[in-house]
C-alpha cells in the first residue's frame, strides 16, 4: 500500500521536458511555432552563445491577456485545439500544450505579451514556479526569453553537443521553418550576427537562394503533381549541385516541417542514377492533403508523422521527381583551382552566360527568375524532352582512362568505363524487358540465412513471395530453403536476386520485377564494360561515343557518377592569366 503516488506537477513537467526539450533547437522550434500559430508576420530569434546562454523569440502576433499568459505555462494547456475533432483536423503547429510548461520546468522564462492598445503583461517563471507578474508596454505581440536552460538538470546539459553543433542545428531548423512559411519575415542572429534574414514576400525561391546560394538556384526546377489523396509541389536543384547528407531535402506536410524516411527514399529513387552514391539533392517538397490523412501526434516534437495511403504518396513522389529529373543537363563542370583576386561585375555576368546549359534561351535558367509559375511537371505530364548531347571533336586520351574532346565551348573529359557502363546498362535493360512471372523448380535447393530478427520479418511474406515466383521452405529457426525461383532469374545470380527480393520486402519497399531487373542490369554492365587504364583505338572511341549519344541518360553511369566533365574556355584562360 502507498507505493504508487501521483507525481508532483513540477516533477512531471521536468520529466516531460526530457521528451520535448532534447536540445536547444527544440526550444527554438516550439517558441517559433507558437509565434506562427499566433498569426505573426515577423519573427525574430536572437541567440547568445548558440542559445546556451539565452534564447529570445519575439513576434508581432495576436498576443495574450494576463490570464492566458499565466495559463500558458500550465501542462496540457493550449489554445490550439478544443475537441477530439480538432485533434484529427489539425490547423495549427503546436497543439499538445506541453511546450511552455516543459521549457519553464528546466529554465528561467520571461514572457512579455500584449493584445495591443492596452497594457501588456510580463510573467517570469523559474524551474516551473511563477516568480513575478508585472505590467508591460502595450506593444502587440509576444516575446519569450529563455535563460538558465538545464541549470538544474546537469545530466541533460552535459549531453548537449558543442555550441557549433547546436547552432548549426538551429540554423537548419529555422531555414526549414522559413521555407514552410515564406509569407513570414524571419530573422535569426547569434551574438548579434545575422545568420538568416527573409523578407516575408512569399517567394520560396528567394529563401532557397538565401539558404543555399546562387549556384543552387541557377538551374533549379519547379515540380508539381497530384493523385486522389495528395498534392505535391516543390523545387529541385540540379543533381550536379548535391550534398553529403539528406539534410538538404526539406519536407513539409500541410505547412509543418516533417521527417519521413520512406518518403525521402521515394524522392531519391525518383533521381535514380543521377546522383553519385552517398550524395543527396538540394530540394524542397510540400505535401498537401486532408488533415485526416496525416497523424502528427506520434512524437513529442511533432516532426515525425504518419500518412494514410502512404504507398500512393510514395509512388506519386517517385514519379514526379523522376520526370523533373530528366530535364537536367548533367555534364559536370570542372571547378578551376585558380581564382583571380579581382573579378569585375562584367566578368561575373559573362561567366554566368558562359555556364548556361546548351538549351533554348527561353529555358528555365532565365524564366525561373522572372516567373515562378513556369511550366512544371506533374504525374500526368508528358515526359520531358531529352537534352541534346554535345557535339565535339576527339583530341586524345589521358591516363588510359579519360577521353579528351573539344568544341567551341570548352574541353570535355569522358570517363570511358562510366560511358561503357551506361551503354551496356541500357542495352541489358532493353533486352530483359518486362518478363512474364513464371516459376522454375530447383533440383537442388539453396539455403538463405537470416538473423533472428530478420527471419521474423520474412515469415509473413511467404505467400507474397510464392506469388512472385519465389518458393521458400523453413530449414531452421533462421534459415530457408529456396525450392523455386522466378523463371527470369539469370543463371549464376539466383542467390543474389533471391536475397534482393526478400530484403526489399522486409524493408517495406514496393516489390517489382522492374526493380530487380534494374539491379541485375547494373551488375552485368559493370562486370563487362571497358575498364579504366586501357588504351582504346579511334574506331572504338567513335563507336563508344555514338552509342553514348543514343542513351536515354548519357550524363551519369548506373551508379550515379558523372560520365562527362566540362572545362570552360574562360576558366582555362584564367589559369594562364590571359583574362583577369
Amino acid at each position: 500500500m502507498g507505493k504508487i503516488i501521483r507525481l508532483e506537477q513540477r516533477l512531471a513537467n521536468m520529466i516531460a521536458a526530457g521528451e520535448v526539450v532534447e536540445r536547444l533547437g527544440n526550444v527554438v522550434k516550439e517558441l517559433v511555432e507558437n509565434a506562427i500559430d499566433a498569426d505573426a508576420l515577423k519573427i525574430d530569434i536572437e541567440l547568445e552563445e548558440a542559445g546556451m546562454k539565452a534564447i529570445v523569440v519575439s513576434d508581432n502576433g495576436t498576443g495574450m491577456d494576463e490570464s492566458d499568459a499565466v495559463m500558458a505555462f500550465e501542462r496540457h494547456a493550449t489554445s490550439k485545439i478544443h475537441s477530439e475533432y480538432e485533434l484529427f483536423h489539425l490547423a495549427s503547429l503546436g497543439f499538445r500544450g506541453e511546450a511552455l510548461a516543459s521549457i519553464g520546468a528546466v529554465s528561467k522564462v520571461v514572457l512579455t505579451t500584449s493584445l495591443g492598445g492596452v497594457d501588456g503583461i510580463k510573467v517570469t517563471y523559474q524551474d516551473g514556479v511563477l516568480v513575478s507578474k508585472t505590467l508591460a508596454a502595450p506593444k502587440k505581440g509576444t516575446q519569450v526569453e529563455v535563460t538558465r536552460l538545464f541549470y538544474h538538470t546537469p545530466a541533460r546539459l552535459k549531453h548537449l553537443k558543442s555550441p557549433q553543433a547546436e547552432l548549426a542545428y538551429i540554423v537548419d531548423l529555422v531555414n526549414k521553418i522559413a521555407l514552410s512559411h515564406p509569407e513570414i519575415a524571419f530573422k535569426l542572429s547569434n551574438n548579434g550576427k545575422v545568420l538568416l534574414s527573409t523578407t516575408g514576400n512569399n517567394n520560396v525561391f528567394d529563401i532557397m537562394g538565401e539558404i543555399y546560394g546562387i549556384e543552387a538556384i541557377k538551374e533549379m526546377r519547379r515540380f508539381e503533381g497530384k493523385n486522389r489523396d495528395y498534392q505535391i509541389e516543390g523545387y529541385l536543384a540540379s543533381p550536379l549541385f548535391n550534398r553529403g547528407t539528406k539534410n538538404a531535402i526539406t519536407m513539409i506536410a500541410n505547412n509543418r516541417i516533417i521527417r519521413n524516411i520512406r518518403l525521402t527514399q521515394a524522392f531519391l529513387e525518383g533521381l535514380d542514377q543521377k546522383l553519385p552514391k552517398g550524395r543527396y539533392p538540394v530540394a524542397l517538397i510540400k505535401i498537401s492533403s486532408d488533415p485526416l490523412l496525416i497523424d502528427a501526434n506520434i512524437h513529442p516534437t511533432k516532426q515525425e508523422v504518419k500518412f494514410s495511403e502512404e504507398m500512393a504518396l510514395y509512388e506519386l513522389i517517385q514519379m514526379v521527381v523522376s520526370n523533373v529529373g530528366e530535364s537536367f543537363y548533367l555534364v559536370q563542370k570542372a571547378e578551376p583551382t585558380y581564382r583571380p583576386s579581382i573579378v569585375s561585375e562584367d566578368q561575373i555576368q559573362l561567366r554566368f552566360r558562359e555556364e548556361t546549359p546548351i538549351s533554348p534561351p527561353n529555358e528555365i535558367n532565365n524564366a525561373i527568375k522572372k516567373d515562378l509559375s513556369q511550366e512544371s511537371n506533374n504525374a500526368d505530364a508528358e515526359p520531358v524532352k531529352k537534352i541534346l548531347f554535345p557535339e565535339f571533336d576527339y583530341i586524345g586520351q589521358y591516363l588510359g582512362t579519360y577521353l579528351l574532346f573539344q568544341n567551341s565551348e570548352g574541353l570535355y573529359l569522358v570517363d570511358q568505363h562510366a560511358a561503357a557502363e551506361r551503354i551496356r546498362y541500357e542495352r541489358y535493360l532493353d533486352k530483359m524487358g518486362k518478363p512474364a512471372v513464371t516459376t522454375k523448380d530447383l533440383m537442388i535447393p539453396f539455403n538463405l540465412h537470416f538473423s533472428n530478427s530478420e527471419s521474423l520479418l520474412v515469415e509473413p511474406y511467404l505467400e507474397v513471395l510464392k506469388a512472385f515466383g519465389l518458393m521458400l521452405e523453413a530449414s531452421g529457426k533462421t534459415s530457408y530453403f529456396v525450392r523455386a525461383i522466378p523463371g527470369w532469374f539469370p543463371v549464376d545470380f539466383e542467390l543474389e536476386y533471391a536475397e534482393t527480393v526478400i530484403r526489399t520486402l522486409i524493408a517495406e519497399k514496393p516489390l517489382s520485377i522492374e526493380i530487380i531487373i534494374d539491379e541485375l542490369a547494373i551488375l552485368l554492365a559493370c562486370k563487362h564494360s571497358i575498364k579504366a587504364n586501357r588504351y582504346i583505338h579511334k574506331g572504338e572511341i567513335d563507336t563508344l561515343m555514338n552509342d553514348l549519344s543514343k542513351c536515354k541518360n548519357p550524363h551519369t553511369c548506373p551508379h550515379g557518377r558523372p560520365i562527362m566533365v566540362k572545362i570552360d574556355h574562360l576558366d582555362i584562360e584564367k589559369w594562364f592569366k590571359r583574362v583577369m
